[in-house]
């Protein structure tokens, strides 16, 4: 078990640096010029889903820092590192899918993604006592 606390504790850290980089988002892409080529409501929709995002980033990175022993003993352990997995099983398919593969940026972003998939994932076949 000890290792499964330790797995969750480096992808929960890996999370929250996901949280902090999409908080610069806004000012690293220029979105209060850039985005103003799309209309008021699609603009506002993709923001709303970016702040969505920063708050399930956070929510990955804190309970798995904070209440690791708890979730673990839990029997929603199943269903919530099940939807962390599929979090950056989603951001991993979406880099080839919606974004493109970039030689200079996309093996960062998998990898970022491929190991707190993992660390999320191998819990779920752990038995509590």
């Amino acid at each position: 078990m000890k290792k499964h606390l330790i797995f969750l504790q480096i992808a929960g850290s890996i999370s929250l640096l996901f949280m902090l980089f999409h908080f610069a988002f806004y000012k690293l892409f220029d979105w209060q010029h850039t985005l103003n080529c799309l209309s008021q409501n699609n603009s506002s929709i993709l923001l709303t889903y970016h702040y969505i995002s920063i708050l399930i980033t956070g929510f990955m990175g804190i309970i798995p820092l904070f209440q690791t022993k708890a979730l673990l003993n839990s029997s929603l352990r199943y269903s919530i590192l099940s939807m962390f997995g599929l979090f950056y099983l989603i951001r991993i398919v979406t880099e080839f899918t919606l974004f493109g593969f970039a030689k200079s940026q996309s093996p960062v972003i998998i990898i970022m993604c491929t190991i707190p998939m993992i660390l999320y994932t191998l819990p779920l076949f752990y038995k509590t006592k």
